[in-house]
């Protein structure tokens, strides 16, 4: 499975220097904003193969030769050996992995990094819109991400999870009992969209830190215009999927998820309120493993872009 998130981030102070380089060149767009990453167009080709690892290199000199090494099994096996995974994480992540659809949730070393940011951004007031990854209604994900986030937050913290399927949340309810989290988390039962109106309407506007979105593709845009009124100066919107499996790249794919996936990352490259990085890492196929066996694809190409929002 391969994914990508974008990450949005609103600074207070917008006058932020930094050094061009031959293939990154931010552009000062006005002083409400900062866009600090540029897409990059080039072709690729696999120079050799070591160890079952493909090394990928811009052809183009601008960008230096630069290799990409791409993730197979084995080296996302290592990788998933050093994520620190809570037991109450595995356990959770291990009765659903029967599920069907249990392998569109986040892998254990995307969660931790979301932990990471929840941490060093010092939240103490988060927004998850699809805490339980719906897909044609046939199947779901349980909240692994809204637990790993919950388990951080400092007492008196509150995350609030959007969600519309009344099903899914006894088994996570049961779960955030047993962390001990429960206090911390807000289940929003119905559609986001309407959830995140009622919360700004409720005077919460520029009170919450973090979101997080993994939610509806068509939605993006409407999730995100709704979370800048929610999410503080200086807080930050991950984005999941914003590569959505590599299509968004392809031109023969056009179905409508990938067209509003790609109209959305475009709008947000143009958009000066928020500054914008898209994490991008390559990914493979993966049968089922014994240590994770919700996974069927390897969790290689990471591409997210971490918007941080930007002050008037």
């Amino acid at each position: 499975m391969s994914t990508s998130w974008v990450i949005t981030h609103q600074w207070g102070n917008p006058l932020i220097s930094f050094r061009p380089s031959s293939h990154f060149l931010p552009v000062l767009q006005s002083a409400r904003g900062l866009t600090v990453i540029q897409p990059i167009c080039c072709k690729t080709k696999v120079l050799n193969s070591v160890s079952n690892i493909d090394t990928v290199v811009a052809t183009d000199d601008n960008y230096g030769h630069k290799e990409v090494i791409s993730v197979n099994p084995r080296l996302y096996d290592y990788l998933l050996a050093n994520v620190r995974e809570p037991e109450i994480l595995r356990e959770l992540r291990e009765e659903t992995a029967t599920m069907r659809g249990s392998q569109m949730q986040v892998s254990p070393d995307q969660a931790q990094l979301l932990a990471m940011l929840v941490q060093i951004l010092g939240a103490e007031r988060c927004i998850e819109v699809g805490v339980y990854t719906y897909f044609k209604r046939l199947c779901f994900s349980p909240g692994y991400s809204s637990l790993a986030v919950a388990l951080v937050l400092p007492e008196g913290g509150q995350l609030v999870a959007c969600e519309r399927d009344a099903k899914s949340l006894e088994v996570a309810q049961r779960y955030y009992d047993r962390a001990g989290v429960s206090n911390k988390v807000n289940v929003k039962h119905g559609l986001a969209a309407d959830t995140l109106k009622s919360m700004i309407q409720n005077g919460e506007g520029n009170s919450y830190d973090f979101a997080f979105v993994d939610a509806e593709k068509k939605m993006y845009q409407d999730y995100f215009e709704l979370l800048l009124q929610l999410v503080r100066v200086g807080g930050i919107i991950v984005i999941d999927n914003v590569l959505w499996h590599g299509r968004v790249a392809d031109p023969l794919v056009n179905d409508s998820k990938t067209l509003s996936i790609r109209s959305f990352n475009r709008k947000l490259m143009e958009d000066n309120r928020v500054s914008i990085s898209m994490i991008v890492v390559d990914g493979c196929c993966k049968d089922a493993s014994a240590e994770f066996p919700s996974y069927k694809m390897c969790q290689g190409i990471i591409g997210e872009v971490f918007v941080e929002t930007c002050g008037n």
